[in-house]
């Protein structure tokens, strides 16, 4: 009985997992072997495996069919800023805060990596989490970056780092200040359509599951959170030698 039950859930991981044992590394068919002796000694352990594994491979499809139905949303609307080379093969999805420390922290790293390999395109996903609406006017940081990147993107570079400089969140006085220094201050007011923008930024943030910024997708990979730039610069390597 004790094998049957070893033999289930073995099988349920290949299954689950969609890959077949020829097509494991060593590594992994040594991994399985290790949880295959770890199931011998641990029947009672099979039932909340083979449920935790049904999830995962239900949660892992809820995402695929996220990702499949905002990809153009992603990656193929005109309406998102972008940074490094706009016709670069090689591009890094950014869901990014201008009020996130985190997010201000990673766009060091991006800005390094946009330098350093010139065929990478970063695509900005604004979503505003950190505020709203800045007190004392129509409009935040998201809004306006947007607006410049549409109306005037021969100042938005300048007006993105200076949003990313200030350490904190916006205020009414420092977005003026930006739009002052940087004569954008026509375009720091409120704009319906790009709001409507931003509202579909949030969509999607919300149906890919993510659950704060920042978060960047590079090919098939989703990576929550700050991650230093060696990690950033080892993950685009690899993705430019992925595609050729």
């Amino acid at each position: 009985m004790k094998k049957s039950f070893i033999a289930l859930a073995t099988t349920s991981a290949l299954l689950f997992s969609s890959v077949s044992l020829a097509e494991l590394t060593k590594e992994q068919q040594q991994q399985l072997a290790d949880i295959n002796k770890l199931l011998e000694s641990n029947p009672e352990v099979i039932a909340n495996l083979h449920q935790s594994l049904a999830k995962y491979v239900d949660g892992q499809a809820l995402l695929e069919k996220a990702k499949a139905e905002n990809h153009d949303w992603l990656y193929n609307t005109k309406d998102h800023s972008i940074t490094g080379n706009p016709d670069g093969k090689t591009v890094l999805i950014n869901f990014t805060d201008y009020n996130c420390p985190y997010c201000k922290k990673l766009e060091a790293g991006i800005e390094q990596l946009v330098k350093e390999y010139d065929d990478v395109k970063v695509i900005n996903i604004i979503v505003p989490l950190q505020q709203q609406q800045v007190k004392g006017l129509d409009t935040n940081s998201a809004v306006y970056s947007l607006k410049v990147w549409q109306e005037a993107p021969e100042s938005f570079q300048e007006v993105h780092n200076l949003l990313v400089a200030k350490n904190g969140r916006h205020t009414k006085d420092s977005l003026e200040k930006i739009a002052k220094k940087t004569n954008t201050e026509k375009l720091l007011v409120e704009d319906s359509e790009i709001q409507k923008t931003v509202m579909k930024n949030y969509r999607a943030f919300n149906e890919l599951g993510l659950g704060g910024t920042p978060a960047i997708f590079i090919g098939d990979q989703i990576i929550p959170g700050f991650i230093p730039y060696t990690q950033l610069k080892e993950l685009v390597a690899k993705e430019i030698e992925s595609n050729g």
